[in-house]
């Protein structure tokens, strides 16, 4: 990053989708023409922007203003949907008093989007790209609370952050003339989100395992999502472990997730692990590559998986994007 930047870039790259490849890159001044045009559009900005109802455009030097936070307050993401660079957004430190005030002594942080290429509106990517901001603020910052706004008029937004499993903190009205008459704030702590990522099989569906006999998927271990499950981790406890979903491969048994909390219970010392046959239809063309990698790279079960435990950043790189860049013939 040059000194002179008008956009204060870092090294973060998230990758994510379902019918979609979703890459959100960190913004850079390369980014400024697309900035420029995705600003100048009122009908953009009538949906990013609260405050008064009037037909508004940026000029440039607004727009230096806007995306020229410091590095260490806000983190800036270019959306690109299948290689299509389609809008922005920001994880950033909550700059509003009354909100910190509410959360003492948390890292308390919020989400500001848009979706420049209204081609692309209604098309339920928002909630995509977001989440993936979501996993990584919890995964990848260890924050403690999102918390995230949004007027009665835009609907949309509103429902965006009740789909992601945020619930509404508080709502007042706002003064006559704007946009719309009721702010929302909408809240996500970190157990909320950790209670939703668990796993919920009932009792008649779980067994139990060696932990030797189980033929990992997976590359590397995120540190910040083994974090996460070591929060809610009882090693004295197995009737509270989220079991671990297992397919059968080629005579060997696999696993199609959980192997975070694989290595959680192998570091604990378990030598048997609360398992269940999963039953979804699932590529197994993919789960085959998946073992191939690991067999490439010499590993043949937890143990090995356990030593390959990095900084959620490196995660996304070394395995989300390696999947997402997976070619089956």
């Amino acid at each position: 990053m040059k000194s002179d930047s008008i956009i204060q870039s870092h090294d973060v790259t998230l990758y994510g989708g379902n019918d979609h490849d979703i890459i959100l890159r960190p913004l850079c001044d390369d980014h400024l023409p697309l900035l420029y045009k995705w600003n100048a559009d009122p009908e953009v900005l009538y949906w990013t922007e609260g405050g008064p109802d009037i037909k508004r455009s940026y000029d440039a030097e607004t727009v230096h203003k806007i995306y020229g936070g410091p590095r260490d307050r806000v983190m800036y993401f270019l959306v690109e949907v299948d290689g299509v660079p389609i809008g922005e957004c920001w994880l950033q430190r909550m700059n509003v008093q009354e909100i910190l005030d509410l959360y003492p002594g948390k890292d308390v942080r919020r989400i500001d989007m848009m979706i420049g290429e209204k081609a692309y509106w209604g098309k339920g990517l928002g909630t995509a790209f977001v989440n993936m901001l979501i996993d990584y603020a919890f995964y990848g910052e260890g924050v403690d609370v999102m918390h995230c706004f949004a007027e009665d008029y835009n609907v949309r937004s509103c429902k965006l952050w009740e789909r992601l499993g945020f619930t509404q903190a508080y709502a007042f009205e706002l003064p006559p003339g704007q946009k719309g008459s009721i702010q929302y704030h909408f809240a996500l702590t970190r157990e909320t989100f950790r209670q939703r990522r668990r796993t919920h099989i009932s009792a008649e569906q779980r067994f139990e395992m060696a932990i030797s006999d189980l033929q990992p998927c997976q590359l590397c271990i995120s540190a910040g999502k083994l974090q996460m499950v070591q929060e809610w981790f009882d090693p004295a406890n197995k009737t509270i472990f989220d079991p671990i979903p297992i397919k059968r491969l080629n005579g060997r048994v696999i696993m199609v997730d959980g192997h975070s909390r694989a290595v959680a219970a192998f570091l604990q010392g378990w030598d048997t692990i609360p398992v269940y046959w999963d039953t979804d239809p699932l590529d197994m063309r993919a789960y085959a590559m998946d073992v191939q990698w690991c067999d490439e790279e010499g590993i043949h079960g937890i143990a090995d998986l356990a030593q390959r435990i990095v900084p959620h950043k490196e995660y996304e790189v070394l395995w989300r994007k390696r999947c997402m860049e997976m070619v089956l013939t």
